[in-house]
């Protein structure tokens, strides 16, 4: 926990996104491998991080970018609430592909500005 603790808001912004794909790779697989309770797990660790990118949204300064994101994120936790019922990977792979087209962009921001959204 002290190592999240020492990242520049932007580290941790990227840390959170590694772990988002992460946890939606591991319940892709736990779906794929009919583990409902391995995707619980790993969905709710995911629902966890989207949370936690969207409460770190600073929706006054970051301007439509901000409201944007945040539209995204809101999106994302619903879908992931349709996860249960789906007997197929294809939501978690339209969250995972959102997820990855957002760490793609967020890496080609220069970490020396600190981004308003944040």
């Amino acid at each position: 926990m002290s190592e999240v603790q020492e990242l520049t808001p932007y580290e941790a912004v990227q840390v959170l996104l590694d772990g988002a794909l992460e946890y939606t790779s591991a319940a892709i697989v736990a779906q794929q491998g009919n583990d409902p309770a391995g995707r619980g797990e790993a969905v709710d660790t995911t629902l966890t991080i989207i949370g936690l990118l969207q409460d770190s949204l600073d929706r006054e300064s970051g301007g439509e970018l901000a409201q944007n994101l945040d539209a995204l994120y809101d999106y994302m936790t619903r879908r992931l609430a349709h996860v249960a019922i789906d007997k197929t990977t294809g939501t978690l792979d339209e969250v995972q592909s959102l997820v990855v087209q957002i760490r793609d962009a967020w890496a080609q921001i220069d970490p020396a500005k600190e981004p308003t959204i944040l």
